[in-house]
């Protein structure tokens, strides 16, 4: 069999390999790569880049010590957990950052956190955001928001029970919130 395929299509197998491949096999394992190689993400944002919960553990590890976020301390707070619109609407603000090349808490239509969670139909009564740009990792993103006061304080937040995240390229929108 093994010279049947080099002959048809003038591959040299080495025998040590010990495969039998057959025209057939072959045509339909090409097929399959050419077709799988060519699959992508609609646009850039459609895809998860990042772990929730890796990023996730990250803000709870962070939570569940006392900091300085600048000259202000602030003690351990209880965990937050995962919300999917909270998510939905950090995605929408890396895209649209992505899509419109600037960086921002407010987006391309004017909008702000608050008007992005009730896109999507979340009701809160208190929430934040943090965003940052350029690092590839969950870990390198929270060192960064860890060291800006501002960042550092929304994730150290108590009245926040919830979050959601995104990244799209290297942007990063972080929510946090407390439903209503």
């Amino acid at each position: 069999m093994a010279s049947l395929f080099t002959r048809s299509l003038g591959l040299s197998v080495p025998w040590s390999l010990g495969l039998t491949v057959s025209w057939s096999h072959s045509l339909l394992a090409l097929l399959f790569l050419l077709f799988t190689a060519s699959c992508s993400a609609e646009e850039p944002g459609d895809e998860l880049m990042f772990s929730r919960s890796k990023l996730l553990r990250e803000v709870n590890s962070a939570r569940n010590k006392g900091r300085f976020c600048g000259t202000k301390w602030y003690k351990a707070v209880n965990p937050v957990k995962w919300n999917q619109q909270l998510e939905l609407a950090a995605r929408d603000h890396s895209k649209d950052m992505f899509d419109n090349q600037f960086f921002s808490h407010t987006g391309s239509d004017g909008k702000n956190v608050d008007d992005r969670i009730y896109t999507q139909h979340y009701f809160w009564s208190a929430c934040g955001e943090n965003v940052a740009y350029g690092a590839l990792y969950e870990d390198e993103v929270m060192k960064e928001w860890l060291k800006s006061p501002g960042h550092c304080v929304n994730i150290m937040n108590p009245a926040y029970t919830e979050m959601g995240a995104w990244l799209t390229g290297m942007y990063w929108t972080q929510v946090f919130a407390k439903p209503q």
